[in-house]
């Protein structure tokens, strides 16, 4: 089957720069490798939903046409992958606006704006608020393990790339229900998710509603 937009299909991929350097990855060994390896990441192919931004553009754009059990390379520009690097967007603030000393390489948050300490100068701090990767040419490897087309099996996909948690989902007249976890009743990340999880299974799936449920008890 030829993948479309808005399919669900699963997906391992190795990311690295023109020069080699390997910058993200879905296999252990290579993680381990190239001194990323994180023990609380999982390491395996994982469900996105293509044209919905999961991965950079350009590797979203070279998904689709292509078949189940495809292994390709694509060379993802700055403007589809993080795009290009604006001065506009390093500035210099007052070290008295930040609660801790600022140091170089340190990540802080201003005016809801996610940047990194460059460098400290007297009392001044310049900040780059630039991606990480912007600017840079970005080379992905990666396989298309399979293609799902079952709405049940893509709604618990698609639930587990986000969090590790097995949910009870039930596909009928139209409307996918979801249990939420009792362990996330009270968690912020899916009070807050929820909304999008929602929105991104009523463009992809053909459905009218997403309804989630609450259970409490007193066990």
């Amino acid at each position: 089957m030829v993948i479309q937009d808005r399919d669900f299909i699963r997906i391992s991929y190795t990311g690295r720069f023109e020069d080699g350097t390997v910058f993200d990855t879905t296999d252990e060994e290579t993680a381990k490798e190239n001194d990323l390896y994180d023990e609380n990441a999982r390491y395996e192919p994982f469900v996105i939903v293509v044209g919905s931004k999961h991965v950079a553009e350009g590797l979203d754009e070279d998904l689709i046409g292509k078949d189940a059990g495809y292994h390709g390379t694509v060379e993802v520009p700055p403007t589809k992958g993080y795009g290009e690097r604006e001065a506009e967007l390093i500035t210099t603030h007052s070290i008295s606006g930040f609660k801790e000393k600022p140091v170089a390489g340190a990540r802080v948050r201003i005016d809801g704006k996610e940047g990194v300490v460059t460098m400290t100068i007297g009392r001044k701090v310049r900040v780059d608020f630039n991606h990480p990767m912007a600017g840079k040419t970005l080379i992905f490897d990666y396989n298309i393990e399979d293609v799902l087309d079952d709405d049940t099996t893509k709604t618990k996909a698609l639930l587990r790339s986000y969090f590790v948690v097995d949910f009870d989902v039930e596909v009928t007249d139209d409307i996918v229900r979801i249990e939420s976890p009792r362990n996330l009743l009270f968690n912020e990340r899916w009070i807050i998710m929820k909304e999008k999880l929602a929105r991104e299974l009523l463009q992809s799936i053909d459905i009218d509603s997403v309804k989630f449920v609450e259970t409490y008890s007193e066990s």
